[in-house]
């Protein structure tokens, strides 16, 4: 299944940088197979793309690190509004730079298909839940944990689901990132908006924003991610998520 982006999102503009012309047109070639994105342009030299991504708004720029004059890590330091980045680089130890920059992921050449959609529906899920955030009324949308070293606030369009972990829990966010709070699933369930989250396991609670797909013993959360659903919580699930929105032959029937 390839991403696609909700039926009312426009696709994610997409600039190409690499001066492979091989590895650009083989970049460029996987954007063209993902509806969820748009190909607005494709440039081998650092100096045009940074030119055009400082006066052209841009969702996702997929750049080579090691370039000609400027590398990808000095362009996106350089730029005014750097939009999300997905890094290409045939040298593995470049990783840690790239994600101080707080890259959405960092491919390695030759790059397949595969792994290029999985960076994608990351790079899907992270602007998702940056668009709910901006439309939800901050107020509504916010809550602190506990962590180790600080008092962390996180809105609630930025969490996939939470996962219970003896007397703690980790909440995993959209962007892969994972923080552990010690308070029981229980109590963390009863402190959150209802209308936002909802259990399907007795070890798992979900953000029912984001799901997308529902099967007899798991809940999809964007492309590559699930969770189990137990059978004790599948009827409310569906009852919940699915029965209000369901297109049927007999409307209202749920079959």
């Amino acid at each position: 299944m390839l991403p696609a982006s909700p039926p009312s999102a426009p696709p994610l503009r997409c600039a190409v940088l690499d001066d492979d012309p091989l590895s650009c047109d083989l970049v460029a070639s996987y954007v063209g197979r993902v509806p969820a994105l748009a190909l607005h342009g494709t440039f081998a030299q650092p100096m045009a793309a940074f030119e055009f991504l400082n006066r052209t708004p841009t969702d996702l720029l997929i750049s080579d690190i090691e370039l000609p004059g400027l590398s990808g890590l000095e362009l996106v330091r350089s730029l005014r509004q750097p939009p999300p980045v997905l890094f290409l680089t045939s040298h593995p130890e470049y990783a840690l730079p790239t994600y101080e920059l707080d890259a959405v992921d960092f491919l390695v050449k030759p790059l397949t298909f595969p792994r290029f959609l999985r960076a994608i529906d990351k790079a899907l899920r992270l602007h998702a839940g940056q668009s709910t955030a901006e439309a939800a009324p901050p107020a509504d949308d916010t809550f602190f944990i506990r962590t180790e070293q600080q008092f962390l606030r996180l809105r609630c369009a930025e969490v996939a689901y939470v996962e219970a972990m003896g007397d703690f829990v980790k909440v995993h966010l959209l962007s892969g990132a994972v923080h552990v709070t010690l308070v029981s699933l229980k109590h963390f369930e009863e402190q959150l908006p209802a209308h936002c989250f909802l259990r399907t396991h007795r070890s798992f609670l979900v953000n029912a924003t984001h799901i997308n797909a529902i099967t007899a013993d798991e809940v999809r959360l964007g492309l590559t991610l699930t969770v189990p659903l137990g059978q004790s919580f599948r009827e409310g699930v569906l009852a919940r998520v699915v029965q209000q929105r369901l297109v049927s032959r007999h409307p209202g029937s749920g079959r």
